[in-house]
């Protein structure tokens, strides 16, 4: 199914723009402090982009952030980024969207605190009469299906199916036995019910395989930490501890290095999501043992393109998933350059250049759709 909106000003664009990776050779230009970047060719079209992510203390919304920019910049669109502080704050988080709104964005996209809780950011851009851009987290729909021009396009990862193939991973490399906890994310968030169904549907499969305990840590590292830390009172015989992201990994092994359980593959097996650098330097250093990578540097690329399209009019997919790669110890060394230079990218800072890893990098992920 497609998804087009019709905006209430036409806008005209002098010349042909170019879309997607072809437009390496594009150079930034400048950026305000936690606000915007501006491709030097934005004003040709002055078109402007906001995105809101959950957090700025999570690498994977940074990669979202960074692909998001990065497609402005290959656009010759201006990107507004902006963020909440938790990825608890779901007021907050409107609050930054209508923000958005008032600038005078001419589209906006989101990664939602909370799927039930941001209809009134979707009201709002409705009623400015701008497209909406989910990403990483889908929004219920709570207009029904006479009101579809209220739903927006999707962008992620198939959570679930990430999750399950994570999970599988861990239980083979356990030999198919064992105790393992789970630690949720934000409950209210799809993103990590549909991680947390991924888990126990690998578990229902594994005769061998025994859920422990599952409690949320709400995305948060030391949340995981303390949680974990009370979890092995109970069950100090664990064998592995799926996270529904990397924060929770990292908080995961702190805890039970803490009460002397050893980590890693002669130890207690701890698989994250998202694939933050933290995750890989851990996965690296021999403590956490894997974590899934949803090309989250995709997902924001292809929203500014898709919030492009839906300026202009035309036509978008209404579901987009990206990949997703398990990074072990196997393979770390190919994504820990990817790591790094996010690491040294401040969210909503320019791109002045691309290096050619990151380029190449972004094109090894859309070939592995």
């Amino acid at each position: 199914m497609k998804k087009r909106v019709a905006r209430l000003l036409a806008v005209v664009l002098a010349g042909a723009m170019v879309m997607g990776l072809a437009a390496c050779g594009q150079e930034g230009g400048t950026s305000g402090t936690g606000g915007s970047s501006t491709a030097d060719n934005a004003s040709d079209s002055d078109i402007s982009i906001g995105i809101v992510v959950k957090t700025a203390t999570n690498a994977h919304f940074q990669d979202i952030a960074y692909g998001a920019v990065l497609a402005g910049k290959d656009l010759g669109v201006e990107v507004k980024v902006d963020n909440t502080a938790t990825e608890s704050d779901v007021e907050g988080q409107i609050t930054k969207c209508e923000n958005m709104i008032s600038s005078g964005v001419d589209a906006l996209i989101l990664t939602a605190n909370d799927s039930d809780g941001v209809a009134n950011a979707v009201n709002a851009a409705h009623d400015a009469g701008i497209p909406f851009v989910t990403v990483d987290t889908e929004i219920t729909n709570v207009w029904g299906d006479e009101v579809s021009e209220y739903m927006p396009n999707y962008i992620g990862v198939d959570h679930t199916q990430m999750a399950y193939e994570l999970a599988k991973n861990v239980f083979d490399q356990l030999g198919g036995e064992g105790q393992v906890v789970i630690l949720r994310g934000v409950d209210a968030a799809s993103s990590s019910q549909e991680r947390t169904a991924g888990f126990e549907k690998a578990i229902e499969e594994y005769d061998g395989i025994e859920l422990a305990e599952s409690q949320s840590a709400s995305y948060d590292q030391d949340t995981a930490a303390t949680t974990m830390a009370d979890i092995v009172q109970a069950h100090p015989d664990v064998d592995a501890v799926l996270c529904c992201n990397d924060l929770m990994a990292a908080g995961a092994v702190s805890a039970l290095k803490e009460n002397d359980i050893e980590v890693g593959a002669d130890g207690v097996l701890v698989a994250g999501i998202d694939g933050n650098y933290i995750a890989l330097q851990s996965i690296a250093n021999g403590e956490i043992y894997a974590t899934a990578y949803d090309w989250s540097i995709l997902q924001g690329y292809y929203a500014v393109q898709q919030a492009y399209a839906l300026i202009q009019g035309e036509e978008v997919p209404e579901l987009t998933y990206t990949p997703d790669t398990i990074i072990t110890a196997e393979n770390v060394e190919e994504y820990l350059p990817h790591g790094e230079e996010l690491s040294n990218w401040g969210m909503g800072n320019s791109i002045d250049e691309v290096s050619d890893y990151m380029r190449s990098f972004v094109e090894m992920g859309e070939g592995l759709e």
